[in-house]
């Protein structure tokens, strides 16, 4: 016996993939994320030991500079008293 049930009925229409669509959109976007804090991380990385070379630089150049001492005047009230 044929089954005339089978074509008696429209049959829905498939579903758009939707919810493909937007988890390829969120897997862009988090892989362009992942992408950007990976790179600003490494470029923290550089930034900050480029300025502890710097530092220790201009700390040996520091230390290599003779100390000048400064003479100091003497106050007038003293300098009075004193004649």
């Amino acid at each position: 016996m044929v089954d005339r049930t089978k074509n008696l009925f429209k049959q829905p229409a498939p579903v758009p993939q939707r919810n493909a669509k937007a988890d390829q959109i969120t897997e862009t976007v988090q892989r362009i994320l992942a992408e950007e804090a990976k790179a600003s991380t490494a470029k923290t990385t550089r930034l900050r030991t480029l300025r502890l070379e710097r530092d220790a630089q201009l700390a040996a150049e520091k230390a290599a500079q003779p100390v000048v001492v400064k003479k100091t005047r003497k106050k007038k009230v003293e300098a009075e008293e004193a004649a």
